[in-house]
């Protein structure tokens, strides 16, 4: 009997954090201020602008870059500017299909580049452990 009731106590705890875990829509990132990336389509991309800028005067800054796998499942990408250095995390904790992978990496200098079809950010100088995470990063913003 002690063992049925284990059982049951058990699987209502599954259930409820299962339930408890609300999912990061779209509507949730851009609610939040994120850069959201939806296939292409890139919607706040002004912030990503505003952070660029931030790091070149040497201002503190934060942003989240969402971007939502062919399932609807987000990706986060987070980068933080301390007034010398961006903290890059990369996060797909939320990727119902994949591995979760959640890594950092340091990075001197987020840089801009005029691409042919629009804007194109990415880390330099990255460093540590996961320096090769910072130096894949590259964001196109089309125009």
């Amino acid at each position: 009997m002690k063992n049925f009731t284990f059982i049951i106590i058990l699987f209502l705890v599954i259930v409820v954090s299962a339930c408890g875990s609300e999912p990061y829509s779209y509507d949730t990132a851009m609610e939040n201020g994120d850069v959201v990336d939806l296939h292409g389509n890139v919607r706040n991309a002004e912030r990503l602008e505003a952070f660029y800028q931030n790091s070149l005067t040497k201002t503190e800054d934060k942003i989240r870059i969402t971007r939502f796998t062919i399932e609807g499942d987000p990706i986060f990408y987070d980068l933080v500017f301390n007034g010398a250095e961006v903290q890059f995390k990369y996060d797909n904790s939320k990727d119902k299909h994949g591995t979760t992978n959640i890594r950092t990496a340091s990075c001197k200098t987020l840089t801009f580049n005029t691409v042919e079809n629009g804007k194109e950010y990415e880390l330099q100088g990255c460093y540590g452990k996961n320096k090769e995470l910072g130096d894949g990063f590259k964001f196109e913003v089309r125009n």
